[in-house]
């Protein structure tokens, strides 16, 4: 019979992995190369989550959880500014490309890309997700239609700046998108 986890060790080594997925952009490193980069060892880890495949889902249970986090966070910005939206949606991408985000970034993006090839969790993660966005979206334009095109806006941008390293192209189609949809 195993021994039970112990609840604040794996709650400090899965906030060091999603930590260091973060960092590195991306969740396809094996459990030793991750276990190395934390400072702990594989077997540490597969005694707390049982395998890859389970730590992987606990990090984006996490991920999660802090993109819900930054995301209200935001959406209080915008109120609280009582800003108009060209404002708030400029401040926002000001906030997303600021370079302490690029590994969150890196990150959303390559679970962009296991949701491509079909995996099923990362595809409910990601609608999820969507769904939280377009709902704040919808709160800051009081327009569900007007978010969505703001969701797949924001999306397009970013994947130009994570590829191309220019915010001021994305910064020009947001400002050109309020000015066509005031």
């Amino acid at each position: 019979m195993s021994r039970p986890t112990e609840p604040q060790k794996k709650a400090v080594l899965l906030e060091k992995c999603l930590e260091m997925a973060i960092e590195v952009g991306a969740l396809d490193a094996s459990i030793n190369v991750i276990a190395k980069r934390i400072g702990t060892s594989g077997r540490m880890l597969v005694y707390h989550f049982g395998s890859k495949q389970e730590l992987e889902r606990e990090i984006i249970a996490l991920l999660e959880v802090r993109l819900r986090e930054q995301l209200r966070s935001l959406q209080n910005v915008a109120i609280a500014s009582k800003a108009s939206l060209a404002d708030a949606l400029l401040a926002m991408w000001q906030q997303f490309t600021a370079p302490d985000m690029l590994g969150l970034l890196k990150l959303t993006m390559t679970l962009n890309q296991r949701a491509i090839q079909g995996d099923r969790a990362t595809q409910e993660f990601l609608e999820r997700e969507t769904q939280q966005w377009i709902n704040a979206l919808t709160a800051l334009t009081q327009n569900k239609t007007t978010a969505r095109l703001l969701f797949h806006l924001f999306q397009g941008v970013l994947l130009d700046y994570l590829t191309t390293g220019n915010t001021q192209r994305g910064r020009q189609s947001i400002a050109a998108f309020v000015q066509v949809n005031p």
